[in-house]
């Protein structure tokens, strides 16, 4: 039986999509079989980050209702063991929630070593209904003020709504001065592990990623950062470095 992560994030712009498809390349890069699952209905994209767009023929929706095998949803990336199943390009989230969204995802985790759920958000209602499937939870964060606060609340609401384990995954660091708090800071503060650190590369600004790279040609220390924290999720004991942690200007 495998493991159903969902990652999320209090902010948009935050990187989910593009982490979902890294640390699902970073789990398979290690011999696990793992399937994204695109649960960002009317605005998928983990279908573009893995440029398989163009073999999208059905979708989570169709698996839901048992419009199409499991065979044919699955889509394969160029890494045998890395699938993917692309989210409905209408808004039919409705439909998909309660029983028929928990027997696909339970399907999936018989199959898969991880099955990661790419969410649209806290703030949108699916994120609940995925979140609730989910064995443990990933709350992605950035550096910034805003991004903190809506992580704090994030954490909140997650709590509230299920009992899943969470970790904290910090993005786009850049390790400069400038930065008036360390991700270990904020994961102490919000009481989460921290799962990894990845840091911010030139060529990773806003969607650029999409358009011209699959994950395993993402630059080497995003990669190297990602197969850590795929790791830490394995249960391995990978120390992790000392950011300095600093206080919090916003509780000032």
């Amino acid at each position: 039986m495998g493991k159903i992560i969902a990652i999320t994030a209090g902010k948009g712009g935050s990187g989910k999509t593009t982490l979902t498809a890294l640390l699902g390349a970073a789990l398979a890069a290690q011999g696990k079989k793992v399937c994204l699952v695109d649960g960002c209905v009317g605005m998928r994209g983990l279908d573009m980050a893995l440029h398989v767009q163009d073999k999208v023929v059905y979708d989570l929706y169709d698996l839901c209702e048992e419009l199409c095998s499991m065979e044919q949803a699955l889509l394969r990336q160029d890494q045998p063991a890395l699938h993917m199943i692309a989210a409905p390009q209408l808004e039919v989230t409705e439909e998909m929630q309660g029983a028929k969204l928990q027997k696909c995802l339970e399907r999936l985790k018989k199959r898969f070593d991880y099955v990661l759920l790419d969410t649209p958000g806290v703030s949108a209602p699916f994120t609940m209904a995925l979140c609730s499937q989910a064995d443990e939870i990933i709350l992605v964060t950035i550096p910034g003020n805003a991004a903190a606060r809506n992580a704090e609340r994030a954490a909140a609401i997650l709590r509230e709504a299920t009992d899943a384990p969470l970790w904290l995954l910090y993005n786009c660091y850049t390790g400069s001065g400038k930065q008036k708090s360390a991700p270990d800071a904020e994961a102490a503060y919000l009481d989460i592990p921290l799962l990894g650190v990845i840091p911010l590369h030139e060529s990773m600004f806003f969607t650029a990623v999409l358009e011209d790279k699959t994950p395993e040609n993402y630059p080497e220390k995003m990669r190297s950062a990602a197969l850590e924290a795929a790791k830490r999720l394995n249960g391995e004991n990978i120390p992790m470095k000392n950011y300095g942690a600093r206080r919090f200007p916003w509780h000032s």
